[in-house]
Order: C-alpha cells, then sequence, then structure tokens
C-alpha cells in the first residue's frame, strides 16, 4: 500500500461513519417553553388563565383577525390593552384573588375566558403562563369575499377639555351623537373609562376596539379615565341634556311642572 493511499481510505472511513451516524440517531421532539400554551380554537371552549400580579399574559389571535369587543366581568382587577393591529391583547392582573370572566369577540370569532390572579412565585404551581396562542384548523378552499370596509367614523363633536392629569391624555377625542371615539398613541396603556353624569355618578362603560379607536357605545357629560393613582376627567364640552320633545307626557301635578320650567331656564 503506497503513502498516498493511506490518507485517502481514512478520509473514506470518516464519511462512511458520518453517514451511518446521520441515518441512525434518533429524531429528538422539538422543545415546547411551558411558559407558551398552544391552544386549539373551539367556540365552545373556555380558556381559563392562572395570571400573577407583576407580570402579564399576551393573547394572539390570528393575524388577520382584529378584535372589535372586549367585556370583563370586574375591570378594576385586570388592566386590558390591545396593539395597534387590535389581534393581539395583553392581560395585567391588578388584584389577586378575584375570579372573573373575559369575552372577546373579534370579526372572524368569538372567545370566553376565565380569569384569575395569584400572588405566589408560580401561579397554581407551575410555571407562569406568558403567552397563549390560538391554532386554527385550515381554512376552507372556497373563502368568502372580505366584507368592505367601513366609513370613517362622523367627528360631529370635538368639542372636548380636560383636568387632572396629563399623562392619561388620549391623542384625540370626539363623539358622532351616539358614541365617543377615543384613540391613544401606541404602546400608551389603555386606562380604564368611566362615565359621569352631570350629578357626578360614576359608572362603568361597555366599549369596543375598531379603525384603531377605543368606542365607547355612549356620549356623557364627562368621562373619568383612571389608571392606578392617576386619573384624568374630559369634559364634553357640546354636552346637551336630551329633550324629551313635545309628545312627551304631560306634568302630573303643579309641583312637577314647575320643576319642569325650572329645569328649561336652567339649560344653557
Amino acid at each position: 500500500m503506497t503513502r498516498t493511499t493511506v490518507p485517502w481510505l481514512i478520509a473514506l472511513a470518516a464519511t462512511w461513519t458520518a453517514c451511518v451516524a446521520a441515518t441512525t440517531a434518533p429524531d429528538r421532539p422539538a422543545w415546547v417553553d411551558p411558559h407558551i400554551r398552544n391552544i386549539a380554537y373551539d367556540p365552545d371552549h373556555l380558556v381559563t388563565l392562572h395570571g400573577q400580579l407583576g407580570f402579564q399574559v399576551m393573547i394572539e389571535f390570528a393575524p388577520d383577525e382584529h378584535i372589535e369587543n372586549v367585556s370583563i366581568g370586574d375591570a378594576l382587577a385586570w388592566q386590558v390593552v390591545p396593539n395597534k393591529r387590535a389581534n393581539i391583547l395583553f392581560l395585567k392582573p391588578l388584584d389577586a384573588n378575584i375570579l372573573t370572566n373575559m369575552s372577546v369577540v373579534t370579526d372572524q370569532r368569538r372567545y370566553i375566558f376565565d380569569l384569575d390572579a395569584s400572588r405566589g412565585k408560580t401561579a397554581h404551581g407551575g410555571a407562569r403562563t406568558y403567552v397563549v396562542r390560538f391554532v386554527y384548523p385550515a381554512a376552507p378552499v372556497e373563502l368568502a369575499a372580505a366584507p368592505t370596509a367601513p366609513p370613517p367614523p362622523v367627528r360631529s363633536n370635538t368639542r372636548y377639555s380636560y383636568t387632572d392629569a396629563r399623562s392619561l391624555l388620549p391623542t384625540l377625542v370626539f363623539d358622532d351623537g351616539h358614541f365617543t371615539y377615543f384613540k391613544w398613541a401606541e404602546q400608551t396603556p389603555t386606562p380604564a373609562i368611566f362615565a359621569v353624569t352631570g350629578k357626578g355618578e360614576e359608572s362603568l362603560v361597555n366599549y369596543g376596539v375598531r379603525q384603531g379607536y377605543t368606542i365607547v357605545e355612549q356620549i356623557a357629560p364627562r368621562f373619568l379615565l383612571r389608571n392606578g393613582s392617576e386619573t384624568t376627567t374630559l369634559i364634553n364640552e357640546g354636552w346637551r341634556e336630551p329633550d324629551p320633545g313635545p309628545d312627551a307626557p304631560p306634568p302630573f301635578d303643579a309641583k312637577t311642572a314647575k320643576a319642569a320650567k325650572s329645569a328649561e331656564r336652567a339649560k344653557p
């Protein structure tokens, strides 16, 4: 055997050994981070989320899906913030040991959740959940035509001013005579929104997220924005008390008639 033959045989043996190792190595399952949950979408399935104070949970919907309405049982116990594209929700518990529920309606699907939170190092003895990602069945071959985009909202009244904290101010607020539209800067948490009557009574509002706006399904003399200890009051300077009109029932007695006249004179 010549010297030039030895290196060639060594290289051939090394190559054959590598091929055997590659073909006989067992398949290894992909590692899944325990902080990430992949859930097969089912409209009749209740998803339970265990939060922890100081940590947020990100819920990912389909990339082409857009959130329209979010309703939560106890809006003071959880902070709910959608991203700009309205296909991701960020949930953050603000109080522990409060069990509540949340419903999310998108332009394609609906979701139901149970929410609870704890203060411990781990939620319910397991790994914290950081991401909830929904997995959907394959789309049918024939897809329905995409709906036409809705027209932009009408800015009937933009006469709003504010008092208290400037940090909670939206970049834009107006109403169309029926709904009130708020827009905050990107990455700004959406504060809790309360409607305030002329007598100063507060009430939680129903709202949805559409076309980049947080849309409150009413108009009011004032709105109170609250995030932790900070508050901002938005004053609707275009507010007018609803007039029942000439076909409304007449006063029952003189006392009621006098009160009605006084209220009429007090209108601006």
